[in-house]
């Protein structure tokens, strides 16, 4: 069972060191995520240590791979649309992006 719940990054050492919890909870190595990103252990230290450069493609690829989600919103409370109806446009356009997996 997941300790993370909805968290709110505001940079990238924010989200680092949540990519860093997740995997630790779900028992990887960095090398295993790294295998299962395709990319170098290296990589996932940098992405782990808040590198703000990281490709986007291979971070959503890394938080895909550990079980979260990254959703947008704006600062401006009352510019906030529902949840539901923000959430599945950035679904989809999330779904658009994915490419098949390699075999």
């Amino acid at each position: 069972m997941s300790v993370m719940k909805d968290i709110t990054w505001r940079n990238a050492e924010q989200l680092g060191v949540a990519v860093r919890s997740k995997r630790k909870e779900k028992g990887l190595s960095q090398t295993k995520l790294a295998e299962l990103l395709g990319v170098e252990r290296k990589w996932v230290l940098h992405l782990e240590a808040g590198n703000p450069k990281a490709e986007l493609g291979l971070v959503l690829k890394a938080l895909s791979a550990l079980g979260m989600r990254a959703s947008l919103s704006s600062d401006n409370p009352s510019s906030r649309k529902p949840r539901e109806a923000s959430t599945s446009r950035l679904d989809e356009v999330f779904r658009r992006l994915q490419r098949p997996a390699q075999k």
